[in-house]
C-alpha cells in the first residue's frame, strides 16, 4: 500500500459534492430584480427639489405617519420596503418618506432616495427604535421615561438634545441618507427616538410629535391610533 507523498493533496470524487456540479446550471439562473419606486399614475418620475426632506423610519411606523402628518400630503410613490411610501406636501415644500424598518433592502432603497436627498435644501431623519435597544450605564434613570431622544452625528438645531453615545447606533435608510448628506457636506439633522411602545400609542407618540414640531414639520397635536376590532374576550 503506497502512501501519498509529502504535501500531496488528494481530493476524493463524490457525486454528492463534485460530479453533479455543472457550470451550465449557473447560466440558467436569472439575475435578481432591481428594486424600483412604484409611482402613482400621472406622477412625474423625475426627482424634484424640496425645502425639507423628512425621513421617518421604524417598525410599525406607517400607521402613525398616515394619521399624524400626511393629511395634506399627496402620495408620490410606493417604496419597495413593506408599506413604505413617499409623499409630497406642496404647500410647505416638504417631501416625506415613511419607512417601515427593513434592513435587508435598506441599501437599495437608500440609492433610490439619494436623488431626492441631493435636491433637498434640508434633510431631517428620525429613527424610531424600541427602548430595550438602548444601552447606557445609567439605564435605570431612564426607566420612567416614555421615550429617550438623542441627536445623531451632531447636536442638530436643538441644543437641548444630547448626542447619541456608543455603543448605540442607528442603521437603515435614514442612517444611509444622513451619512450621505454628511459626506457631501450638505445640511442634515438626524435623531433617534427610543420608545417603550411600538406601534406608537397616544402617549408614546407625543415625544415624536414634539420633535417634528420643533423641526418645523406640520403634524397633529395628539395622535389617536385607529381602534382595533380584534378581542380575546369570549362570552
Amino acid at each position: 500500500m503506497s502512501c501519498p507523498g509529502f504535501g500531496e493533496v488528494r481530493i476524493p470524487s463524490s457525486r454528492a459534492f463534485w460530479d453533479d456540479c455543472e457550470e451550465d446550471e449557473f447560466e440558467s439562473i436569472e439575475p435578481a430584480t432591481k428594486a424600483q419606486l412604484k409611482f402613482m399614475d400621472g406622477t412625474d418620475e423625475a426627482p424634484f427639489a424640496s425645502e425639507l426632506f423628512v425621513l421617518i423610519e421604524g417598525p410599525f411606523i406607517t400607521e402613525f405617519c398616515r394619521g399624524a402628518l400626511l393629511e395634506d400630503a399627496k402620495l408620490v410613490c410606493e417604496i419597495p420596503a413593506k408599506t413604505s411610501t413617499l409623499h409630497w406636501n406642496a404647500s410647505k415644500g416638504h417631501l416625506i418618506a415613511t419607512l417601515e424598518e427593513d434592513l435587508t433592502s435598506s441599501g437599495e432603497i437608500t440609492e433610490l432616495l439619494i436623488p431626492y436627498a441631493k435636491l433637498a435644501k434640508q434633510v431631517l431623519t428620525i429613527t424610531i427604535k424600541p427602548k430595550v435597544d438602548y444601552k447606557s450605564e445609567e439605564i435605570d434613570r431612564y426607566s420612567e421615561y416614555v421615550a429617550i431622544v438623542h441627536s445623531v452625528g451632531g447636536k442638530g438645531y436643538d441644543k437641548t438634545i444630547t448626542e447619541l453615545e456608543a455603543p448605540n447606533f442607528i442603521a437603515g435608510v435614514a442612517a444611509g441618507i444622513a451619512s450621505w448628506r454628511t459626506q457631501m457636506e450638505l445640511p442634515v439633522s438626524s435623531y433617534v427616538v427610543y420608545t417603550d411602545k411600538l406601534p406608537l400609542d397616544v402617549i408614546a407618540a407625543q415625544p415624536v410629535l414634539h420633535l417634528l414640531k420643533k423641526m418645523g414639520v406640520p403634524c397633529i397635536e395628539r395622535y389617536l391610533p385607529p381602534a382595533k376590532d380584534s378581542s380575546y374576550l369570549y362570552m
